[in-house]
Protein backbone atom coordinates (compact mmCIF):
# COMPACT_ATOMS: atom_id res chain seq x y z
CA UNK A 1 0.00 0.00 0.00
CA UNK A 2 2.80 2.70 1.04
CA UNK A 3 4.36 1.91 -2.70
CA UNK A 4 1.42 2.53 -4.26
CA UNK A 5 0.39 5.58 -2.45
CA UNK A 6 4.24 7.12 -3.05
CA UNK A 7 4.02 5.87 -7.08
CA UNK A 8 0.84 7.83 -7.29
CA UNK A 9 1.81 10.86 -5.58
CA UNK A 10 4.66 10.84 -7.89
CA UNK A 11 2.59 9.96 -10.99
CA UNK A 12 -0.38 12.86 -9.30
CA UNK A 13 3.22 15.77 -9.22
CA UNK A 14 3.42 14.75 -12.89
CA UNK A 15 0.09 15.42 -13.99
CA UNK A 16 -0.52 18.72 -12.41
CA UNK A 17 3.41 20.35 -13.49
CA UNK A 18 2.04 18.80 -16.99
CA UNK A 19 -1.32 21.04 -16.37
CA UNK A 20 0.27 23.82 -14.76
CA UNK A 21 2.84 23.96 -17.78
CA UNK A 22 0.55 24.32 -20.71
CA UNK A 23 -1.54 26.45 -18.58
CA UNK A 24 1.50 28.62 -18.10
CA UNK A 25 2.27 29.05 -21.66
CA UNK A 26 -1.43 29.83 -22.57
CA UNK A 27 -1.69 32.15 -20.56
CA UNK A 28 1.82 33.70 -21.29
CA UNK A 29 0.86 33.65 -25.08
CA UNK A 30 -2.16 35.31 -24.87
CA UNK A 31 -2.86 39.49 -25.14
CA UNK A 32 -1.43 41.55 -21.74
CA UNK A 33 -3.83 42.74 -19.47
CA UNK A 34 -1.90 45.04 -17.12
CA UNK A 35 -3.86 46.80 -14.19
CA UNK A 36 -5.57 49.75 -15.47
CA UNK A 37 -3.84 52.89 -13.45
CA UNK A 38 -0.40 54.28 -14.11
CA UNK A 39 0.67 53.73 -10.84
CA UNK A 40 -0.37 50.09 -10.24
CA UNK A 41 0.89 49.64 -14.04
CA UNK A 42 4.30 50.93 -12.87
CA UNK A 43 4.55 49.12 -10.47
CA UNK A 44 3.63 45.45 -11.53
CA UNK A 45 5.94 45.82 -14.01
CA UNK A 46 8.59 46.70 -11.74
CA UNK A 47 7.76 43.74 -9.93
CA UNK A 48 7.91 41.90 -13.64
CA UNK A 49 11.59 42.65 -14.09
CA UNK A 50 12.16 41.63 -9.96
CA UNK A 51 10.67 38.46 -10.81
CA UNK A 52 12.64 37.73 -13.82
CA UNK A 53 10.05 38.30 -16.27
CA UNK A 54 10.63 41.30 -18.15
CA UNK A 55 14.21 43.60 -19.09
CA UNK A 56 13.93 47.14 -18.43
CA UNK A 57 15.77 49.47 -20.95
CA UNK A 58 15.76 53.16 -21.11
CA UNK A 59 15.59 55.08 -24.80
CA UNK A 60 17.36 57.95 -24.79
CA UNK A 61 17.22 59.00 -28.60
CA UNK A 62 15.43 62.36 -29.24
CA UNK A 63 14.23 60.97 -32.69
CA UNK A 64 13.12 57.81 -31.20
CA UNK A 65 11.40 59.38 -28.20
CA UNK A 66 9.74 61.81 -30.32
CA UNK A 67 8.37 59.16 -32.48
CA UNK A 68 7.16 57.31 -29.40
CA UNK A 69 5.60 60.42 -27.99
CA UNK A 70 3.77 61.09 -31.56
CA UNK A 71 3.45 57.69 -32.31
CA UNK A 72 5.17 57.89 -35.49
CA UNK A 73 5.04 54.41 -37.07
CA UNK A 74 7.20 55.65 -39.46
CA UNK A 75 10.33 56.28 -37.24
CA UNK A 76 9.98 53.40 -34.25
CA UNK A 77 6.87 50.68 -34.10
CA UNK A 78 5.68 49.99 -30.92
CA UNK A 79 5.95 46.26 -29.95
CA UNK A 80 2.44 44.86 -28.28
CA UNK A 81 4.05 42.84 -25.96
CA UNK A 82 6.63 45.82 -24.39
CA UNK A 83 5.37 48.70 -22.14
CA UNK A 84 6.57 51.96 -22.65
CA UNK A 85 6.98 54.16 -19.40
CA UNK A 86 6.80 58.30 -20.15
CA UNK A 87 9.60 59.72 -17.74
CA UNK A 88 8.90 62.64 -16.86
CA UNK A 89 5.32 62.78 -16.68
CA UNK A 90 4.92 66.67 -16.81
CA UNK A 91 6.82 68.72 -19.31
CA UNK A 92 8.90 67.39 -22.50
CA UNK A 93 9.43 63.69 -22.51
CA UNK A 94 13.21 63.40 -21.65
CA UNK A 95 12.93 59.32 -22.30
CA UNK A 96 11.34 56.03 -22.33
CA UNK A 97 11.69 52.95 -20.04
CA UNK A 98 11.12 50.39 -22.43
CA UNK A 99 9.57 47.10 -20.66
CA UNK A 100 10.52 43.58 -22.88
CA UNK A 101 9.26 40.26 -21.48
CA UNK A 102 11.99 37.79 -21.95
CA UNK A 103 11.39 34.67 -23.85
CA UNK A 104 8.30 32.50 -22.89
CA UNK A 105 10.61 29.28 -22.43
CA UNK A 106 12.85 31.72 -20.02
CA UNK A 107 10.00 32.66 -18.12
CA UNK A 108 8.98 29.47 -17.53
CA UNK A 109 11.95 28.49 -16.02
CA UNK A 110 11.93 31.76 -13.84
CA UNK A 111 8.39 30.55 -13.01
CA UNK A 112 9.21 27.22 -11.12
CA UNK A 113 12.01 28.98 -9.64
CA UNK A 114 10.04 31.40 -8.17
CA UNK A 115 7.21 28.92 -7.14
CA UNK A 116 9.69 26.69 -5.61
CA UNK A 117 12.32 28.86 -3.91
CA UNK A 118 9.89 31.77 -2.52
CA UNK A 119 6.14 30.25 -3.08
CA UNK A 120 5.71 33.23 -5.59
CA UNK A 121 3.17 32.58 -7.81
CA UNK A 122 2.91 36.28 -9.51
CA UNK A 123 1.06 39.37 -8.75
CA UNK A 124 -3.03 39.93 -9.41
CA UNK A 125 -3.35 42.93 -12.40
CA UNK A 126 -7.31 43.13 -12.26
CA UNK A 127 -9.33 41.50 -8.85
CA UNK A 128 -6.35 42.68 -6.39
CA UNK A 129 -3.84 44.79 -8.43
CA UNK A 130 -0.25 43.95 -7.14
CA UNK A 131 -1.52 41.96 -4.20
CA UNK A 132 0.43 38.29 -4.66
CA UNK A 133 -2.04 35.65 -5.88
CA UNK A 134 -1.27 33.23 -2.78
CA UNK A 135 -2.79 36.19 -0.37
CA UNK A 136 -5.57 36.23 -2.75
CA UNK A 137 -6.85 32.63 -2.94
CA UNK A 138 -5.54 32.43 1.14
CA UNK A 139 -7.74 35.29 2.13
CA UNK A 140 -10.72 33.12 -0.18
CA UNK A 141 -9.61 29.30 0.29
CA UNK A 142 -11.30 29.11 3.74
CA UNK A 143 -14.44 30.45 2.63
CA UNK A 144 -14.75 28.47 -0.14
CA UNK A 145 -13.99 25.27 1.74
CA UNK A 146 -16.64 25.96 4.25
CA UNK A 147 -19.48 26.14 2.28
CA UNK A 148 -18.42 22.93 0.60
CA UNK A 149 -17.66 20.56 3.98
CA UNK A 150 -21.33 21.95 5.24
CA UNK A 151 -22.70 21.12 1.92
CA UNK A 152 -20.94 17.22 2.03
CA UNK A 153 -21.86 16.81 5.78
CA UNK A 154 -25.62 17.91 5.36
CA UNK A 155 -25.79 15.15 2.02
CA UNK A 156 -24.06 12.37 2.85
CA UNK A 157 -26.77 11.19 6.11
CA UNK A 158 -30.03 12.49 3.74
CA UNK A 159 -28.54 10.73 1.03
CA UNK A 160 -28.00 7.06 3.10
CA UNK A 161 -31.29 7.45 4.68
CA UNK A 162 -33.18 7.99 1.46
CA UNK A 163 -31.76 5.36 -0.66
CA UNK A 164 -31.73 2.78 2.81
CA UNK A 165 -35.38 3.48 3.01
CA UNK A 166 -36.08 3.30 -0.89
CA UNK A 167 -34.17 0.04 -1.12
CA UNK A 168 -36.04 -1.94 1.91
CA UNK A 169 -39.27 -0.44 0.38
CA UNK A 170 -38.75 -0.87 -2.86
CA UNK A 171 -41.67 -0.76 -5.41
CA UNK A 172 -43.60 0.87 -2.56
CA UNK A 173 -45.31 4.40 -2.04
CA UNK A 174 -41.87 5.40 -0.29
CA UNK A 175 -39.71 4.50 -3.14
CA UNK A 176 -41.82 5.91 -6.06
CA UNK A 177 -41.75 8.82 -3.81
CA UNK A 178 -38.10 9.06 -3.20
CA UNK A 179 -37.77 7.75 -6.94
CA UNK A 180 -39.62 11.10 -8.45
CA UNK A 181 -37.68 13.29 -6.18
CA UNK A 182 -34.38 11.86 -7.07
CA UNK A 183 -35.33 12.08 -10.95
CA UNK A 184 -36.27 15.84 -10.42
CA UNK A 185 -33.36 17.16 -8.61
CA UNK A 186 -30.64 14.98 -10.39
CA UNK A 187 -31.54 16.99 -13.45
CA UNK A 188 -31.47 20.12 -12.07
CA UNK A 189 -28.47 22.07 -11.92
CA UNK A 190 -27.74 23.33 -8.57
CA UNK A 191 -27.07 27.32 -9.56
CA UNK A 192 -30.56 26.81 -10.51
CA UNK A 193 -32.28 25.11 -7.66
CA UNK A 194 -30.20 28.14 -6.05
CA UNK A 195 -31.82 30.89 -7.73
CA UNK A 196 -35.20 29.53 -6.25
CA UNK A 197 -34.25 28.89 -2.94
CA UNK A 198 -33.15 32.94 -3.42
CA UNK A 199 -36.43 33.91 -4.77
CA UNK A 200 -38.41 31.75 -2.43
CA UNK A 201 -36.79 32.21 1.01
CA UNK A 202 -35.14 35.32 0.59
CA UNK A 203 -37.02 37.70 -1.61
CA UNK A 204 -40.65 36.60 -1.24
CA UNK A 205 -41.10 34.98 2.76
CA UNK A 206 -37.83 36.94 3.46
CA UNK A 207 -36.39 34.36 6.20
CA UNK A 208 -33.00 34.05 4.89
CA UNK A 209 -30.45 37.10 3.86
CA UNK A 210 -30.55 37.20 -0.19
CA UNK A 211 -27.11 37.89 -0.39
CA UNK A 212 -24.12 36.57 1.71
CA UNK A 213 -23.37 38.26 5.01
CA UNK A 214 -20.15 41.15 4.54
CA UNK A 215 -17.37 39.94 6.42
CA UNK A 216 -18.22 42.62 9.75
CA UNK A 217 -21.29 41.01 10.01
CA UNK A 218 -22.36 40.24 13.87
CA UNK A 219 -24.56 37.32 15.11
CA UNK A 220 -27.22 34.76 13.37
CA UNK A 221 -26.94 36.24 10.06
CA UNK A 222 -23.21 34.88 10.04
CA UNK A 223 -24.91 31.55 10.21
CA UNK A 224 -28.41 31.83 8.47
CA UNK A 225 -25.92 33.44 5.35
CA UNK A 226 -25.00 29.83 5.01
CA UNK A 227 -27.62 27.95 4.80
CA UNK A 228 -29.21 28.80 1.11
CA UNK A 229 -25.81 28.22 -0.30
CA UNK A 230 -25.76 25.02 1.26
CA UNK A 231 -29.03 23.76 0.37
CA UNK A 232 -28.23 24.90 -3.39
CA UNK A 233 -24.92 23.00 -3.16
CA UNK A 234 -26.86 19.39 -1.40
CA UNK A 235 -30.20 18.87 -3.52
CA UNK A 236 -28.63 17.72 -6.58
CA UNK A 237 -25.47 15.47 -4.50
CA UNK A 238 -28.68 14.16 -1.96
CA UNK A 239 -30.25 12.77 -5.07
CA UNK A 240 -26.83 11.09 -6.60
CA UNK A 241 -26.30 9.14 -3.61
CA UNK A 242 -30.07 8.17 -3.16
CA UNK A 243 -29.99 7.12 -6.57
CA UNK A 244 -26.72 4.98 -5.63
CA UNK A 245 -27.41 3.74 -2.04
CA UNK A 246 -30.77 2.01 -3.34
CA UNK A 247 -29.67 0.75 -6.91
CA UNK A 248 -26.23 -0.81 -4.81
CA UNK A 249 -28.28 -2.13 -1.66
CA UNK A 250 -31.39 -3.09 -3.76
CA UNK A 251 -29.21 -6.21 -5.67
CA UNK A 252 -27.08 -6.67 -2.50
CA UNK A 253 -30.58 -7.50 -0.86
CA UNK A 254 -31.51 -9.96 -3.88
CA UNK A 255 -28.10 -11.94 -3.80
CA UNK A 256 -27.67 -14.89 -2.94
CA UNK A 257 -24.85 -14.97 -0.32
CA UNK A 258 -27.64 -12.69 1.86
CA UNK A 259 -30.18 -15.32 1.31
CA UNK A 260 -27.59 -17.88 2.71
CA UNK A 261 -27.16 -15.40 5.90
CA UNK A 262 -30.61 -15.47 6.25
CA UNK A 263 -31.04 -19.51 6.03
CA UNK A 264 -28.31 -19.85 8.23
CA UNK A 265 -30.39 -17.62 11.11
CA UNK A 266 -29.92 -14.43 11.09
CA UNK A 267 -33.10 -12.15 11.09
CA UNK A 268 -33.26 -9.32 8.42
CA UNK A 269 -32.47 -6.32 10.23
CA UNK A 270 -29.24 -8.60 11.36
CA UNK A 271 -28.16 -9.56 7.56
CA UNK A 272 -28.83 -6.08 6.40
CA UNK A 273 -26.10 -4.22 8.74
CA UNK A 274 -23.83 -7.14 8.87
CA UNK A 275 -23.44 -7.97 5.24
CA UNK A 276 -25.55 -5.72 3.06
CA UNK A 277 -24.62 -2.50 4.29
CA UNK A 278 -20.72 -3.24 4.01
CA UNK A 279 -21.18 -4.72 0.72
CA UNK A 280 -23.00 -1.98 -0.93
CA UNK A 281 -20.27 0.59 0.89
CA UNK A 282 -18.01 -0.30 -1.45
CA UNK A 283 -18.61 1.93 -4.49
CA UNK A 284 -20.84 3.99 -2.57
CA UNK A 285 -17.87 5.81 -0.13
CA UNK A 286 -15.31 6.99 -3.02
CA UNK A 287 -18.06 7.99 -5.00
CA UNK A 288 -18.86 10.02 -1.85
CA UNK A 289 -14.81 11.29 -1.86
CA UNK A 290 -14.89 12.59 -5.66
CA UNK A 291 -18.40 14.14 -5.08
CA UNK A 292 -16.48 16.79 -3.17
CA UNK A 293 -14.62 18.12 -6.63
CA UNK A 294 -18.39 18.17 -7.83
CA UNK A 295 -18.89 20.26 -5.57
CA UNK A 296 -16.49 22.64 -5.58
CA UNK A 297 -16.95 23.07 -9.56
CA UNK A 298 -21.10 23.59 -8.42
CA UNK A 299 -19.59 26.38 -5.83
CA UNK A 300 -17.77 28.52 -8.66
CA UNK A 301 -21.57 29.85 -10.05
CA UNK A 302 -23.31 29.14 -6.33
CA UNK A 303 -20.69 31.87 -5.11
CA UNK A 304 -21.38 34.72 -8.20
CA UNK A 305 -25.06 34.05 -7.47
CA UNK A 306 -24.96 34.92 -3.62
CA UNK A 307 -21.90 36.90 -3.23
CA UNK A 308 -19.69 34.82 -1.36
CA UNK A 309 -16.01 35.67 -1.32
CA UNK A 310 -14.71 32.31 -2.44
CA UNK A 311 -12.32 30.92 -5.08
CA UNK A 312 -15.22 30.52 -6.89
CA UNK A 313 -16.29 33.97 -7.46
CA UNK A 314 -12.87 35.40 -7.85
CA UNK A 315 -11.87 32.78 -10.78
CA UNK A 316 -15.29 34.28 -12.15
CA UNK A 317 -13.51 37.85 -12.32
CA UNK A 318 -10.51 36.41 -13.37
CA UNK A 319 -12.13 35.23 -16.73
CA UNK A 320 -14.37 38.43 -17.33
CA UNK A 321 -14.23 39.63 -20.78
CA UNK A 322 -11.31 41.97 -21.43
CA UNK A 323 -10.46 41.89 -17.85
CA UNK A 324 -8.56 39.25 -17.92
CA UNK A 325 -6.14 38.18 -14.64
CA UNK A 326 -3.89 35.54 -15.95
CA UNK A 327 -1.56 34.77 -12.64
CA UNK A 328 -4.66 34.55 -10.41
CA UNK A 329 -6.48 32.39 -13.33
CA UNK A 330 -3.02 30.26 -13.06
CA UNK A 331 -3.01 29.78 -8.94
CA UNK A 332 -6.92 29.18 -9.12
CA UNK A 333 -6.92 26.67 -11.04
CA UNK A 334 -3.67 24.72 -9.55
CA UNK A 335 -5.98 24.86 -6.39
CA UNK A 336 -8.78 23.07 -8.43
CA UNK A 337 -6.16 20.69 -9.53
CA UNK A 338 -4.52 19.99 -6.87
CA UNK A 339 -7.47 18.98 -4.78
CA UNK A 340 -8.97 16.88 -8.08
CA UNK A 341 -6.10 14.98 -8.02
CA UNK A 342 -5.72 13.64 -4.86
CA UNK A 343 -9.27 13.36 -4.82
CA UNK A 344 -8.41 10.42 -7.15
CA UNK A 345 -5.77 9.09 -5.07
CA UNK A 346 -8.09 9.23 -1.84
CA UNK A 347 -11.42 7.48 -4.07
CA UNK A 348 -8.23 4.29 -4.53
CA UNK A 349 -6.97 3.66 -1.43
CA UNK A 350 -11.24 4.10 0.38
CA UNK A 351 -11.48 0.98 -1.93
CA UNK A 352 -8.84 -1.45 0.50
CA UNK A 353 -9.91 0.59 3.90
CA UNK A 354 -14.00 -0.64 3.24
CA UNK A 355 -13.40 -3.78 2.25
CA UNK A 356 -10.03 -5.21 3.61
CA UNK A 357 -9.97 -8.12 0.65
CA UNK A 358 -8.73 -5.26 -1.68
CA UNK A 359 -5.25 -4.81 -1.79
CA UNK A 360 -4.46 -1.88 -4.29
CA UNK A 361 -1.25 -1.87 -6.17
CA UNK A 362 -0.84 -5.89 -5.10
CA UNK A 363 1.13 -8.56 -7.30
CA UNK A 364 -0.97 -11.56 -8.29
Amino acid sequence: MLRYTAVRTVWIIVILVTILSMNFVILQSAPEYPPPTPDDRDMYYDRQVADGYFTVRVERDPEIVRALSENDESVYVRNPRNFYQRNPRQGPVEFYRIYEPVPIATQYVRWVRNIVVDWNWGLSTRVAPNTPVFEVLMSRIPITMQLNLLALFFYIPIGFALGIVAALRKDGLIDNFVTLFVMIFISIPSFVVMLFLVLIFGYQLEWLPTQFPTADAVGMIRFTGLVLPVLGLAFQPIASLTRVTRAELTEVLTSEFLLLARTKGLTRPQSIVRHAMRNSMVPLVPGIIFSFVGLLSGSVIIETIYGIPGTGRVFIRAMALNNYDYNLILGTTAFYTIIGLFAVLLVDLSYGIVDPRIRMGAKK
